[in-house]
């Protein structure tokens, strides 16, 4: 015999839909008994949300504007720009304005670098100085740059006649990352004192890169410095022999 079919009988939903709108009435009755409370903050998040989109679009704009602002900076700078080279003042004040732009628009560390090199070149080493450590304060990670911006700083010292602050700075540059520009430091250390006739100290310094470095590039320099030294003191030692009196040379004393 054919088995029968048995039919399927649909479950009823009505009482989950009962209880949904039940819930959501509920829902919303809560919502208007403490309206009082969730608007505040509701509008606090709104208006968090709005300052934040308005952040990502206005740093977004502004870092493309500071990009433009710097690429063209060293168009000018490498004397690439329209009209260049510039002569006068115009050589280094056109990428220092725009150099000036980019870092107030959004500062980057090759920006604030090159802004204290163009200072640097108008031959006004205050406001150098003052970019270089500024650039030390802002930017102490960025190890790649880091020691450039140390030895135009000590130059920017050595301008102004400030030879100790020099010295700090390149004691410092000495000091950086375990000593790896240890070698840059000392000969211009060993430069500087040569520079203020202060041959000692001069000779200490070449001497300590000549036999701390001495596959150094600078190790070469160091040597014909040493060398030169010491061929005058050699001859300045050979003079004082020959003005020293030699009895053999005296006649013999008369009787």
């Amino acid at each position: 015999m054919p088995k029968a079919i048995k039919k399927r009988v649909a479950k009823r939903s009505g009482l989950k839909e009962e209880e949904v709108k039940s819930a959501a009435a509920r829902a919303l009755e809560i919502i208007k008994s403490k309206k009082n409370v969730l608007l505040p903050v509701l509008l606090a998040c709104a208006v968090i949300i709005v300052l934040l989109v308005i952040s990502l679009v206005y740093s977004g704009s502004a870092k493309n504007r500071a990009y433009a602002l710097e690429k063209e900076a060293y168009k000018y700078y490498y004397g690439l720009g329209p009209g260049s080279p510039l002569s006068g003042a115009d050589r280094w004040g056109k990428p220092l304005e725009l150099f000036k732009q980019a870092v107030e628009t959004r500062s980057t560390p090759t920006a604030l670098f090159y802004m204290g090199n163009c200072y640097f070149n108008l031959g006004d080493y205050g406001n150098a100085t003052k970019t270089y450590d500024k650039f030390i304060d802002k930017y102490k990670s960025k190890e790649g740059i880091l020691p450039l911006v140390y030895q135009k700083l000590a130059s920017s010292h050595i301008k102004k006649g400030e030879n100790d602050e020099a010295i700090k700075t390149l004691d410092a540059l000495a000091g950086f990352r375990n000593g790896t520009f240890r070698d840059t430091a000392l000969i211009q250390e060993a430069r500087l004192y040569e520079s203020l006739d202060r041959q000692e100290e001069a000779m200490t310094k070449y001497r300590e890169l000549v036999e701390s470095f001495p596959a150094s590039p600078w190790s070469a320099e160091a040597k014909t410095k040493i060398d030169a030294v010491e061929k005058k003191a050699a001859a300045e030692a050979g003079e004082q022999e020959t003005l020293v009196p030699d009895d053999r040379l005296q006649p013999p004393p008369s009787d």
